[in-house]
């Protein structure tokens, strides 16, 4: 829509707003890519949604006010999710897993096949009298 106004803001009006350094927004947007989805123009600069905002916020408070480390933010972070996306996420793993436990499966049938055929073998070679001398 043409008239639709635009309310998306470049890195420094992000950084003035905020009163934090853009290596900082930056430095967020790196880190934090799964949680930070800030869109880029066709020229690849920056334009942040009010909801980027609010997130950035909310990491800066994670990170500077409640003394989180990185690892701590993440997990925070992953646990704020939204629990759609977790679900597609434990949907994934458990596909996973039932196609490794399939594949494991079969190579101990696999297994079981070679070590009979080991046996067999054995038994073959100790049935029948070789001489050596």
């Amino acid at each position: 829509m043409a008239n639709e106004i635009d309310l998306s803001y470049s890195i420094g009006q992000v950084s003035e707003m905020l009163n934090l350094p853009v290596s900082t927004i930056r430095f967020y947007e790196n880190e934090f890519v799964s949680y930070l989805n800030i869109t880029k123009t066709q020229g690849g600069h920056r334009r942040f949604r009010p909801e980027d905002i609010e997130k950035l916020k909310y990491i800066h408070d994670l990170v500077h006010t409640q003394k989180k480390s990185l690892k701590d933010v993440k997990a925070t972070l992953i646990s704020d999710k939204d629990p759609m996306l977790l679900r597609k996420d434990l949907d994934l793993l458990l596909e996973v897993f039932e196609k490794l436990v399939e594949d494991n499966t079969k190579i101990k049938k696999s297994l079981e096949e070679l070590y009979k055929r080991v046996v067999t073998i054995e038994e073959e070679k100790g049935k029948k009298k070789f001489k050596l001398f």
